[in-house]
Parts: C-alpha cells; sequence; structure tokens
C-alpha cells in the first residue's frame, strides 16, 4: 500500500531551473537583475573602451617650420630643442635633426644635395665617404633627394625637398652605432613634409 510518495521517487524530481540571478547572488529580486546587467555592461561595453584607449595610438605632433611648412613626428620620437633664425633643431636618440624654413629655389633637390657633398667634404677627414645623391617623393608627392657622408666617428645625411618653388634643408647628425635607426626615423619625418597651401 503506498500511503504517500516515497523518499526515493521525491528525490527523483528535479529542481526547477532558478534564473540566472538568483543563483549567482541568492535571491531572485529586482536588485539581482540590476547587479546582472551591471556585470555585463562591465565586460561588453566598459572594460573594451577602456583597452581601446590605452592601446590606441598617440596622436601625432605637427611641428611647425615657418613659411607655414610643417613636419608631423610620432608620439615620443624626435622632440623639439630649439628654434631660431628660421631654423628648427630637433633631438632623438642621440641624434640631431636641423630643420630650415623653406626658401625660394628653383632648382632640383639633387642639385642642392650636391652642393652640400662639396661643403661636407671640403670640412671632413681624407676618409669620408658620400653615397650618390637618391631621389624620392614625400607623402605630399613633393620632390626630394637625400644623400649620407660617413666620416669616422660620425654620419651626416642631408635631405632637400622641393615643390618647385620653394625648397626645406634637413640635415642630421648620428654617432655611427645608431645612425641607422635615427635615418629611418627621420626619413619618415623628412616624407611628412607639407607645405603652405596656396591660397585660392
Amino acid at each position: 500500500m503506498n500511503g504517500g510518495a516515497s523518499p526515493a521517487a521525491d528525490a527523483g524530481v528535479p529542481e526547477p531551473r532558478r534564473p540566472l540571478s538568483t543563483r549567482l547572488i541568492g535571491r531572485g529580486s529586482l536588485a539581482g537583475a540590476v547587479v546582472i546587467l551591471a556585470v555585463a555592461l562591465l565586460y561588453v561595453v566598459v572594460l573594451p573602451a577602456i583597452a581601446g584607449t590605452m592601446s590606441a595610438p598617440a596622436e601625432p605632433r605637427v611641428i611647425p617650420l615657418g613659411g607655414g611648412a610643417t613636419v608631423t613626428a610620432a608620439e615620443g620620437d624626435w622632440e623639439v630643442s630649439g628654434t631660431e633664425g628660421g631654423v628648427t633643431t630637433l633631438t632623438h636618440a642621440g641624434a640631431t635633426l636641423v630643420i630650415g624654413a623653406p626658401e625660394e629655389s628653383d632648382r632640383l633637390p639633387a642639385e642642392d644635395i650636391e652642393e652640400l657633398i662639396d661643403v661636407w667634404l671640403a670640412e671632413a677627414s681624407a676618409a669620408a665617404v658620400a653615397t650618390a645623391p637618391r631621389a624620392f617623393e614625400t607623402d605630399a608627392g613633393d620632390r626630394a633627394a637625400t644623400v649620407v657622408l660617413t666620416d669616422a666617428t660620425v654620419t651626416l645625411q642631408a635631405w632637400v625637398v622641393s615643390d618647385g618653388s620653394l625648397a626645406v634643408p634637413f640635415a642630421m647628425t648620428a654617432p655611427s652605432n645608431t645612425w641607422e635607426a635615427a635615418s629611418t626615423s627621420a626619413q619618415l619625418l623628412v616624407r611628412s613634409l607639407e607645405f603652405a597651401e596656396e591660397a585660392p
């Protein structure tokens, strides 16, 4: 005779599934739902936003050269150490980059570079060696040329960028053991040169 359900039968009946909020905080309530929503927002919205802010690259710095011309440097890269007499001096990792303000010129950049090579070789030691000028274009499409002169303990590099009527000269000195990295960074800076926009 069965006077009622046996304990074994009672044990076999599964309990109804409780909501997640109840399982996590131990009670079913509006407060529990708010806690779950807050946790979800933290993982879905807040944390990704913080991670994106921390991993986003720093804004590049625009450096004025005079006459409306500018170059752009990455944050933590070239730093301005002085501006005087139309010359801007930047430093980075032991290298010094001197940039002149735009000057009127109708010559090709390679012609200006050739003249600079003659000046440098006249002042350098007999062991100094200069490369042949190498032509390239800036990001804005202006003509440019560069040359490297290696002496005993120092390496010099020059660039000239021209838009056809104005030219900007760059000259960098760096210890020979750090020149390669400095040259790569300086080349990016030179390529970023932008002349002043012409008035309409």
